[in-house]
């Protein structure tokens, strides 16, 4: 099991209000809770919400932050990076960071599991440059192109 250094960020919070991150087993991700309240205003983007928490996430390692699933069904709230990377020399408090694709406000209640954080392993890559690709069946053939 790997063991992830955490400390509440008290900088701008209270300890009260900070809450660990939750983790469910069987699930891939763990919940985050909202230390605030935060109000988005239909049309905001690129609105940080904070989680209270900052990480030490080993070097080799890197975290994704998601919505919640229930936020993509039931909200009209949208991460504005779609998929947060969090690396591991980042030491600050971890934050979402949210659009409004609504007509009207949309609160995160503080208390609230409103975002989801996965850690996992970098893998080490390199590049070559060649000329060619292998061919395949798909080709360059793009967005919807093997629904055809």
């Amino acid at each position: 099991m790997l063991k992830i250094r955490i400390k509440k960020w008290l900088d701008s919070y209270s300890a009260d209000d900070i809450k660990l991150p939750r983790i469910t087993a069987g699930n891939a991700c763990f919940d985050f809770y909202a230390p605030q309240k935060m109000i988005i205003y239909p049309g905001e983007t690129g609105v940080f919400v904070g989680t209270g928490i900052a990480f030490e996430i080993p070097e080799g390692y890197h975290m994704k932050l998601f919505m919640r699933s229930s936020y993509g069904a039931h909200r009209k709230l949208r991460l504005s990076n779609c998929v947060g990377v969090v690396d591991s020399s980042y030491r600050g408090e971890v934050k979402g960071l949210f659009d409004n694709i609504g007509e009207m406000p949309e609160i995160i209640e503080k208390g609230e599991r409103f975002l989801q954080g996965m850690i996992e392993r970098n893998i080490d890559v390199s590049f070559e440059e060649v000329s060619t690709l292998t061919e395949t069946q798909r080709g360059d053939g793009g967005f919807g192109s093997t629904g055809k």
